[in-house]
């Protein structure tokens, strides 16, 4: 009996990562050539240090926000609950680019913009830009945080949107 050779290590970690519990949000940031918003949705966000407070997002070179995103210098993480579920679709997909920023919360913050009620609007500052691979990792500062008080964020697992909840103490 022959072996099959195993997956590309990229599909199989890509197999494996769909399983791994994320926050998910839209990360949203503005042209400063048009004071347009730019923004997509992603799970490639995670806390980096409290003192300076800061986070971090892999953004893909080829995306639509990247260059505008790169040369503002400022994002926000706008992390999102059940009830803004419905605020990823537009971002998710090149067809739905025309519908971003139409719900009626998105507002501004100076000029970047953010989904008012939310539960977390972390807004920051670049203070890194790493490149790897078709990636480029940036460190943003946080600079301002408007927490609505909520704990109902949303994550993504299993190739869907879902919750975390904590496991009853008995």
């Amino acid at each position: 009996m022959t072996e099959l050779a195993p997956a590309p290590i990229e599909q199989r970690l890509k197999r494996v990562l769909r399983y791994l519990p994320a926050p998910v949000g839209i990360v949203s940031s503005f042209d400063p050539e048009t004071a347009e918003p730019v923004g997509l949705a992603m799970s490639a966000l995670m806390p980096v240090s409290l003192e300076p407070a800061a986070m971090a997002i892999a953004i893909n070179r080829a995306g639509s926000a990247h260059d505008a995103m790169i040369r503002a210098g400022r994002f926000c993480i706008n992390l999102l609950d059940a009830e803004r579920q419905d605020y990823l679709a537009p971002f998710a997909s090149h067809a739905g680019r025309a519908d971003r920023f139409q719900q009626p919360a998105w507002c501004h913050n100076g000029p970047v913009w953010y989904i008012k009620g939310s539960p977390a609007a972390i807004f920051c500052t670049v203070r890194e830009c790493m490149g790897f691979g078709t990636h480029d990792v940036l460190i943003g500062e946080v600079y301002d945080l408007i927490a609505s008080g909520g704990d109902d964020i949303l994550g993504w697992a299993n190739g869907a949107l879902g919750r975390l909840s904590p496991i009853d103490e008995a």
